[in-house]
């Protein structure tokens, strides 16, 4: 690669079981590549996971490399509910941080509420008669 070439971004996708079972150790991945690469070589891998609501209490979780470009942590999930999962990945001198959300468990429709309305804080129900 030249000097003048741009590095090409690094990708981070996170890949989640297609079903979390509470309380028992689940694997959470996240695949790393580069301009079409597998990275294998990512100096920082952690998994940021929280509930929905509580992310000032969001725990880290350092990812081991796998092989191909998967790094991956046990989480094990304790309470139904919404959680974000967003990893940081730190490789070639680039930092990425894609999050996902995911529901766990069975919840209610008052807890589904603020998927269904992004605007839940400020969001009130009229109703006209």
């Amino acid at each position: 690669m030249s000097e003048t070439e741009t590095p090409k971004a690094v990708e981070a996708s996170i890949l989640l079981p297609d079903k979390i079972e509470l309380n028992k150790p689940n694997l959470l991945k996240v695949q790393v590549a580069q301009d079409g690469k597998n990275v294998d070589d990512a100096e920082d891998v952690e998994f940021e996971i929280w509930q929905s609501g509580s992310k000032q209490k969001s725990e880290l979780i350092k990812a081991a490399h796998v092989k191909d470009g998967v790094y991956q942590v046990k989480k094990t999930f304790t309470k139904n509910g919404i959680y974000f999962i967003q990893t940081h990945v730190t490789a070639r001198s680039m930092h990425v941080m894609p999050k996902k959300q995911l529901v766990i468990g069975k919840l209610s429709k008052k807890d589904l509420q603020p998927l269904m309305n992004s605007d839940s804080q400020n969001h009130k129900e009229m109703h006209h008669h």
